[in-house]
C-alpha cells in the first residue's frame, strides 16, 4: 500500500509539473512577446527551453513512469484499459507535436531573436504559440481520462 501511495503522489506531482508548466509557459510567454520591443525576448525564449527541459520533460517522465508503474502494480493492462490507452495516445500526440513543431520553433526563437530577421522570429513564435496551445488540448484530455476513466 505504501508503494501505491508513493507512486500515486509521484503521478500527481508529475501531472502538476508537466501540464502546469505547459499552460503557464503559454501565458507568460505571451506577456513577454507583447513586451518584446522593450524587453529582451531572447531571454524569455531561453527560459522557455530551460523550463521545458526541467518541468515539461521532467514532469512528463515522472508522470509517465509512475503511471505505468501504478497500472502494472494494480494489474491493469496498459493497452486494454480504455482510459489508460486513450491517455497514452493523447500524451503521444502532444509529445509528437512538441518534438516536430515546438522544439524547432523554440530553437529559431532563441537563435534569431534580436537579429535582422525579425520576420523569422515572428513566424516561429506564431507557430510555437498556435501549436503549443493545440498540443495542450490532448494533455487536458489525458488528464480528464485519468479522472473520469471513460470506457
Amino acid at each position: 500500500m505504501a508503494l501505491d501511495a508513493l507512486l500515486k503522489t509521484a503521478h500527481v506531482i508529475g501531472a502538476i509539473l508537466f501540464v502546469g508548466n505547459v499552460i503557464v509557459t503559454g501565458i507568460w510567454s505571451a506577456i513577454f512577446w507583447r513586451a518584446r520591443h522593450t524587453h529582451d525576448f531572447q531571454r524569455a525564449a531561453r527560459a522557455i527551453v530551460i523550463t521545458d527541459w526541467w518541468f515539461t520533460v521532467g514532469g512528463g517522465a515522472l508522470l509517465t513512469s509512475s503511471g505505468i508503474a501504478l497500472a502494472l502494480l494494480r494489474g491493469l493492462p496498459l493497452w486494454n484499459t480504455p482510459w489508460i490507452r486513450q491517455a497514452l495516445v493523447a500524451l503521444s500526440v502532444s509529445t509528437l507535436l512538441w518534438l516536430v513543431v515546438l522544439v524547432p520553433a523554440q530553437r529559431t526563437m532563441v537563435r534569431h531573436t534580436g537579429s535582422a530577421d525579425n520576420d523569422m522570429v515572428v513566424r516561429a513564435y506564431g507557430r510555437w504559440n498556435l501549436w503549443g496551445w493545440t498540443a495542450t488540448v490532448p494533455l487536458v484530455y489525458a488528464l480528464w481520462c485519468m479522472v473520469a476513466k471513460p470506457t
